[in-house]
């Protein structure tokens, strides 16, 4: 291969970097070299001075403490000062001009004042960063830093890969040039970034239930239905309609054109206020709404099944607590969420009815048919057994006809009323379901070692901090004033903010309406406390534990269309596991259909649908998806630092919202904290939004979110920055998160990594 000779100015660019390079290796080594003997002076003079404290006179050993506490400050300064690792101390040369005067600076990871011409600062606290960040080579600049508005101009900037001590890659005025094995400097065609374009203009615009802000004309979606999705859409609604399929093969679309069609069938058995869609994200709530909105459905119900459950929970159960605790740790939510926990119902109800007939004798004395009804009628829910049981012992009184048979008749009804307000309100079992030592250790034992002790340990300290006191009542003794900390707040509300106390976790919400409908039965039903849907739509219904389609199932009418959509290769939450389509069609009570599988994707091209596939490696389907058109190849960078990673981010969504002003763009995160620290280091670029809870505004932009908040959702480009090793782990529920972000984008994908790429990536033809 035959290289283009590089200019004189090219090659002084590379000699001046290659010299600063060394001479600041050079520095950190001298320094290494000097503090090691000065260190071991320290410790040496201190291990003499603690021999001669042991011996000395009570009068010099304050002196003598003197001395030692000052060879202790020595060694802890030298221990503290962590100097830049030499073999790759600084990722950035930076040249400012302010008022005739210029000033180098280097941008790393920890600073470096000793080299005084140049020193190297840590980029992630500097404000000189931004100036980095923020201005090209050439730039005017205006920042603000403490005390003073910088002004000047940005003479060199430059991003440079040292390795093993080795400068081997430099960045500038953007041209990229490297070292070759032989030692001579060549120009870099290619560089870090990919070139992201072709979203704006180009866009094929076909059934899409996302969003990708291309600003190009197009057909409504209604239109570009082929024959295979219409059929689906237009089925009778005899039987559940179970659609499955791969991301963007156009599921979501179908189930809300389906609305429209049976709705359109039949208005008065399809009202809108009795039409539910369930999803699994925010975002996808905001999304289905605009949609729905363009076929004159505004008003149907959207909702995620979290927000959807709270809500019937609170109509149909008292005494809630009113705050739902944030963060659940893992291990909690699995037992939650697992099928067994169901199996715990029968046990509860058996003590509480223990309870009951404790009371009975000390109340009710004299009435063993109590005991009778209430102890063996296991075939009847507890209501029904409580109604029995007053019937019964009412029917005795009547045909005693005792003088006190109006008496112990008043005492029977209020024992009935009393008992049926503790017992048959679920609110107060919580302790007895997430407390009960006993009762969990069994289920861990049918869970076949999926549920374990350290687990329910985790479960009953959680629940007993929930369950502890309230803040109120701790302070409830003091003034207000003399609870009110210097700014302004009181330590009540600090303490709730900090505080799980009378909180609930979202999983119980089902729990607990599934303990009452056991307890209840029909009489829920009978007296119309739970809403009833013609019409529902399940989305993403493999991300729903068995407990929670439970509770959907009970708020169907018997004669209800039903929509089920899914894709088992996105089903990313850890705390439950997907069995089968036919486990979900038999806990919605409803006939084992046939699975109507959508084979081929409309959203992303061929290549991103390929590297999508490779990523889910061997829980990937054994079909493909066939994606109908062409596209350029997933772009895939591994930088050796995260500040290098940052840098060439920022350019390169800088010029695609230059060149693409109109074009979404995704970058999908892991973690939600990794989404905030990107979004600090980007948020001076244009459009740039931190999307947190799935608010995102369907505008062009950058949403920097995680990738759990995406489903269902798309975008011109997606990037996914944390690809490396140790983020993402070869473990199922990661390969699925990152085949969810992958197959977020209509046209572009950019993959990256830093120091090593995740163990999940596919590996590249020809490698």
């Amino acid at each position: 291969m035959t290289y283009e000779v590089l200019s004189p100015e090219e090659l002084a660019l590379i000699a001046e970097e290659e010299n600063l390079c060394n001479t600041l290796i050079q520095s950190i080594r001298q320094v290494h070299a000097n503090r090691r003997p000065q260190g071991h002076d320290a410790s040496d003079r201190l291990e003499l001075l603690r021999e001669e404290a042991s011996t000395a006179k009570s009068a010099d050993l304050p002196a003598l403490f003197d001395q030692m506490n000052t060879q202790r400050a020595i060694l802890r300064l030298k221990k503290d000062e962590a100097l830049p690792d030499p073999r790759s101390p600084y990722f950035a040369h930076l040249c400012l001009e302010e008022k005739g005067k210029r000033r180098d600076v280097l941008l790393g990871h920890l600073s470096f004042l000793r080299f005084r011409n140049t020193p190297v600062i840590d980029w992630k606290h500097a404000p000189v960063s931004r100036i980095f960040f923020n201005y090209r080579e050439g730039e005017e600049y205006e920042e603000e830093f403490p005390g003073r508005i910088a002004q000047g101009v940005v003479i060199k900037r430059r991003v440079v890969t040292i390795h093993n001590s080795v400068l081997l890659r430099i960045h500038a005025g953007g041209k990229s040039y490297r070292k070759k094995d032989d030692g001579t400097w060549v120009r870099d065609a290619h560089g870090f970034s990919p070139s992201l374009s072709g979203g704006a203009g180009s866009a094929n615009r076909t059934l899409q239930s996302g969003l990708g802000l291309t600003n190009t004309p197009a057909p409504e979606v209604s239109a570009l239905l082929d024959p295979d999705q219409f059929r689906l859409l237009t089925a009778d609604y005899d039987d559940p309609l179970l659609v499955l399929g791969g991301a963007g093969c156009g599921k979501t679309t179908i189930a809300l054109h389906r609305i429209a069609f049976l709705r359109f069938q039949d208005p008065a058995h399809f009202p809108s206020n009795k039409i539910l869609v369930v999803v699994p994200e925010e975002g996808l709530v905001r999304l289905s709404k605009k949609l729905l909105g363009t076929l004159g459905l505004g008003d149907v119900e959207v909702k995620t099944f979290d927000d959807w459950v709270e809500g019937q929970a609170r109509r149909m159960l008292r005494n809630l607590p009113g705050r739902v605790c944030t963060y659940v740790p893992a291990n909690v939510s699995r037992i939650k969420r697992h099928p067994l926990m169901m199996d715990v119902f029968p046990e509860i109800v058996r003590r509480q009815v223990e309870e009951i007939l404790r009371s009975a004798a000390k109340f009710l004395p004299g009435t063993p048919s109590v005991a009778t009804v209430l102890r063996d009628r296991t075939d009847l829910c507890l209501a029904d057994r409580f109604d029995l049981a007053e019937k019964t012992l009412l029917d005795e009184i009547e045909a005693e006809a005792t003088a006190t048979a109006p008496m112990r008749t008043a005492a029977v009804k209020k024992f009935f009323m009393e008992r049926r307000k503790r017992y048959l309100n679920t609110t107060g079992d919580r302790a007895d379901l997430f407390t009960n030592l006993e009762i969990l250790e069994k289920i861990a034992e049918q869970s076949g070692g999926i549920i374990t002790s350290g687990m329910i340990r985790d479960l009953i300290s959680h629940s007993l901090d929930q369950l502890g006191q309230k803040a109120e009542e701790v302070y409830s003794g003091y003034q207000s004033d003399s609870l009110e900390t210097v700014d302004g707040r009181s330590l009540i509300e600090d303490e709730q903010e900090q505080s799980i106390s009378g909180t609930i976790d979202t999983e119980d919400f089902a729990i607990l309406l599934e303990l009452q409908a056991y307890k209840a039965g029909k009489q829920d039903i009978a007296a119309q406390r739970i809403k009833k849907y013609a019409h529902m739509v399940i989305d993403e219904a493999q991300d729903l534990a068995v407990i929670e389609l439970k509770a959907l199932s009970r708020a169907l009418e018997d004669d209800a269309a039903i929509t089920i959509a899914g894709d088992a290769a996105q089903q990313i939450d850890p705390t439950h596991t997907f069995e089968s389509w036919e486990r979900v069609l038999d806990t919605l009570n409803l006939p084992r259909v046939y699975a109507n599988y959508l084979m081929t994707t409309y959203r992303s091209p061929k290549t991103i649908a390929a590297f999508a596939h490779g990523v889910l490696g061997p829980i990937a389907p054994t079909q493909p998806p066939a994606a109908i058109r062409e596209g350029l190849p997933v772009a895939r960078t591994v930088f050796p630092n995260e500040g290098q990673m940052a840098v060439f981010l920022s350019e390169t969504l800088s010029q695609l919202m230059t060149d693409e002003p109109l074009a979404s763009v995704a970058v999908l995160t892991k973690t939600p904290e990794y989404a905030l620290t990107l979004y600090k280091l980007l948020e001076d670029l244009p459009k740039v939004r931190l999307v947190e809870n799935g608010e995102f505004e369907f505008k062009a932009g950058i949403d920097i979110t995680p990738a759990s908040e995406v489903k269902g959702l798309e975008f011109d480009y997606v990037i996914i920055p944390d690809a490396s090793r140790g983020v993402y782990h070869d473990k199922p529920e990661d390969r699925r998160l990152m085949h969810v972000a992958a197959t977020r984008a209509i046209h572009q994908l950019w993959v990256i990594s830093v120091g090593y790429e995740s163990p999940i990536l596919p590996i590249e033809p020809g490698l």
